[in-house]
């Protein structure tokens, strides 16, 4: 039987595993317990786009040729670079947009205390009814193993891709958003490295900023300059309180860990966390970091 093309891609897999979810299915002793579990993987699907209802999201998944499946304690997320979206504006603002998308999601996690690791790689895409079969996503498992810390690693097959894409160069040097989007780490505590999706400041960089209710009659009445400065307070003090929840889960998560192995992943996050805040605030409050939790 000849290959049907139909159902043939490439493009960008990734394989995402929520972290001690497999431990709480197997400990959990009563319907409450059921339910808790429930309501996060739920949370965590919704955010990863997985079976969305606005149909804005719908139509936007269907011309990215995005797919989003969800297992108990995982997830796998493809978008193909022969796309309709792809195919008339090149596929590199897609799979950037797919990288942010990534990004937004697992802070959107982070911050209330769901901790997920993960790999993403580019390649070959095959699905037929209930077969797949993929080297991608082969790969973005290996990459989830290999990363062993709350990252979303990236292959070098998708880090090539994008980092060297013709479309990159019209992206001037302050807007490029390869180094926007990726962080390289060079000694996990596996001893290995990898690029990954540098999360934290695409989450902060996302915020709001939306004026209080307080303060909504005074900014109206307010001139251009003052609104303005009303705008960047608002934004920065929405940064502010996520960089503490991301802070406060992170310390959450080492203190209940069992095990100094699983306390190393959030010693390792910990750093992670106060890098990417001085990255995104210039000269933090020491307040919003974090320190060395393995002295702690």
């Amino acid at each position: 039987m000849a290959l049907n093309k139909r159902y043939l891609t490439v493009g960008m897999v990734s394989f995402i595993d929520l972290l001690g979810f497999s431990s709480r299915v197997m400990s959990m002793k009563t319907g409450a317990d059921l339910e808790a579990i429930e309501h996060d993987i739920r949370r965590v699907q919704a955010w990863f786009d997985n079976k969305p209802t606005d149909e804005a999201l719908i139509e936007s998944q269907k011309i990215m040729s995005k797919k989003v499946q969800a297992f108990s304690d995982c997830l796998v997320v493809s978008v193909s670079s022969r796309s309709e979206l792809a195919k008339s504006q090149g596929d590199f603002d897609v799979l950037m947009s797919e990288v942010t998308s990534v990004a937004m999601a697992q802070g959107l996690c982070a911050v209330n205390g769901i901790f997920v690791r993960g790999g993403s790689d580019y390649g070959i895409w095959y699905k037929r009814g209930d077969t797949m079969i993929s080297p991608a996503m082969v790969q973005a498992y290996e990459l989830e193993r290999s990363a062993c810390v709350p990252m979303i690693a990236i292959g070098d097959n998708l880090y090539k891709h994008l980092s060297g894409h013709k479309n990159r160069k019209y992206y001037s040097e302050d807007f490029d958003p390869i180094p926007r989007c990726f962080h390289f780490y060079q000694n996990l505590p596996n001893g290995k490295a990898h690029w990954f999706i540098d999360y934290l400041p695409i989450l902060l960089e996302a915020q709001d900023g939306m004026i209080a209710p307080a303060d909504q009659v005074a900014y109206h009445a307010a001139g251009g300059d003052i609104k303005n400065s009303m705008r960047n307070a608002a934004f920065r003090r929405d940064c502010l309180h996520t960089t503490i929840k991301h802070r406060d889960a992170i310390r959450t998560a080492h203190a209940t860990a069992r095990g100094a192995t699983i306390r190393s992943k959030y010693e390792w996050l910990a750093r992670y966390h106060d890098d990417a805040v001085r990255r995104f605030f210039k000269e933090p409050a020491s307040e919003i970091l974090i320190g060395d939790l393995s002295i702690g």
